[in-house]
């Protein structure tokens, strides 16, 4: 137990530390989100309504955290290609689900120093206030940055020995994280105001239902998509 736990420690302060020192990553994350949220911005210019403004920055954010999230993940364990690192990783006395989640929390590191550069640059480009939800904003992102990383962090691994390694991974990630994304976003527009706390009617939006709901479809997700991508973890890197 004590020497999974030294492991587990070891991998996550190893891949923080060649992070902020290198800044391969995280810059261009940042310069990719800030992108993203311009041409967003600049979109919403025509019809600045109520309404239309929260929409927009709520697709900013999560377009942002998407794209930007598949750059760190990826990146997860493509540096462990260099010099026959992944070697040396499989052969440490870890098993495979250790190392999964320790590159899970490097992630969820990474797109949370990441998240805390584009909200407020979102929050201020779009004029918006959240001033007495806070606390409901930042589980809501928590939630989506768990769900984002561990799903990523497992295809990242599985895509590695691939030759479509970027295209695959963003197809694959994208299409699995799907259903998370309709309760993500039904929370954000309920921050923003674009969208009262209930919902009724037909339509993805009105299936969620309220904004208490969407937060307990959010952690529903994260906790079958942590379990299972480190269920299969030890699975697909065998094969």
């Amino acid at each position: 137990m004590k020497s999974a736990w030294s492991g587990f420690k070891a991998i996550v302060v190893k891949d923080l530390v060649i992070e902020l020192r290198a800044r391969q990553v995280l810059p261009t994350m940042i310069v990719l989100g800030m992108l993203i949220v311009f041409i967003l911005r600049l979109v919403s210019e025509p019809s600045s309504g109520r309404v239309e403004m929260p929409m927009m920055a709520a697709a900013a954010l999560w377009i942002a955290f998407l794209f930007s999230g598949l750059l760190a993940q990826e990146r997860s364990f493509g540096v462990e290609q260099q010099n026959g690192c992944i070697d040396g990783l499989w052969s440490a006395p870890l098993d495979a689900g250790t190392v999964y989640l320790a590159k899970l929390l490097a992630n969820v590191v990474i797109l949370s120093i990441f998240e805390m550069v584009i909200v407020p640059a979102v929050l201020l480009s779009f004029s918006l206030r959240v001033t007495a939800r806070w606390l409901d904003l930042v589980i809501v992102l928590a939630l989506g940055n768990l769900g984002i990383s561990s799903v990523g962090t497992l295809f990242s691994a599985v895509v590695q020995l691939t030759r479509t390694r970027g295209a695959l991974l963003s197809i694959v990630v994208l299409v699995v994280l799907m259903p998370m994304l309709i309760p993500a976003s039904f929370a954000l527009l309920v921050l923003f105001g674009a969208m009262p706390e209930e919902v009724a009617g037909s339509g993805a939006m009105a299936f969620v239902g309220s904004f208490r709901v969407a937060q307990g479809y959010l952690l529903a997700f994260d906790a079958v998509f942590v379990v299972a991508c480190w269920l299969l973890f030890g699975v697909v890197v065998e094969e």
